[in-house]
């Protein structure tokens, strides 16, 4: 009974962690038609800023400068490369592509210079340990789940109760007419890009701690999942991603009870797969 207590506990907190990340993702398609090949290397740019930044500011510290920093980075990637020139998808595409590259090559080189090596071990700095039964469940996830989950529901206020998000819905839907009636549809798609990537970073800075490493690598896994979480959830829509996102947390964390951990992945990866078999625009996808 414990280890099912502990498991269901598990993919609650993952389940957000995933959200958090497929969210950030499934917004900026929504936003700018652009699936953001860069995600994955901003989630470890987040991370990485989180432990770099943490002797000076502290660990709570980093992990609310880190995705303001990495956000505005988002936000200045979107304006010169993204929105002010008008790419097109495909082009928008591979100049994400090419961020992914760009940020992997720069983390390598500063854990290089500062630890000598390319995958440097964390650790974590806040653990309260949860008795749970004769077993113990690490708190800090908890805490990390419950600081995603306010993320989300701010975000969900933004996005069903703001200005700036019925701004969003608007580009989102029709781009020309938005700009017929004065909105600001450039600095829209930008900061929806920023907010994406912040996301990310919050993600990785969060993540670091639990997973206790940072490499320049760790974010391509993160990548494919979230891509497959977005899609699966319907591109643009927040609710979809947050659906799957806690559909894919189950079915891996039930799994890996009764099988090895990699098969548990894979059957979860195949249950999103019956989902786009079942219904291909995703579950928040319009026909």
């Amino acid at each position: 009974m414990e280890l099912w207590a502990l498991t269901l506990l598990n993919a609650l907190v993952w389940g957000v962690l995933w959200a958090l990340l497929a969210v950030g993702l499934s917004v900026i398609y929504g936003a700018l038609g652009v699936l953001n090949l860069a995600h994955g290397a901003l989630y470890m740019l987040g991370a990485l800023l989180s432990w770099a930044l943490t002797p000076t500011l502290s660990f709570w510290g980093a992990v609310v400068v880190a995705p303001v920093l990495v956000g505005l980075v988002g936000f200045g990637l979107a304006w010169l490369l993204l929105i002010k020139h008008e790419q097109d998808p495909l082009t928008a595409l591979l100049m994400t592509f090419g961020v992914m590259l760009i940020l992997q090559q720069l983390a390598t080189i500063l854990l290089q210079m500062t630890t000598g090596e390319l995958r440097h071990a964390l650790s974590p700095s806040v653990r309260w340990p949860i008795a749970m039964g004769t077993r113990f469940y690490e708190g800090y996830r908890v805490v990390a789940a419950v600081i995603a989950s306010a993320v989300l529901l701010g975000l969900w206020g933004l996005w069903s109760g703001t200005r700036w998000g019925c701004s969003v819905r608007a580009v989102r839907d029709n781009r020309k007419l938005a700009r017929i009636v004065g909105i600001p549809v450039s600095w829209v798609r930008a900061s929806v890009f920023g907010l994406g990537t912040a996301l990310a970073a919050l993600a990785g800075a969060l993540v670091g701690p639990i997973t206790r490493e940072v490499s320049p690598t760790m974010g391509i896994e993160i990548l494919l999942v979230s891509v497959l979480i977005a899609v699966a959830g319907g591109l643009g829509s927040l609710g979809g991603s947050l659906v799957v996102a806690f559909l894919y947390s189950f079915a891996e964390n039930l799994l890996t009870m009764l099988t090895d951990p990699m098969l548990a992945r894979a059957g979860a990866l195949l249950a999103i797969g019956l989902i786009l078999l079942v219904r291909p625009q995703g579950l928040g996808g319009s026909s």
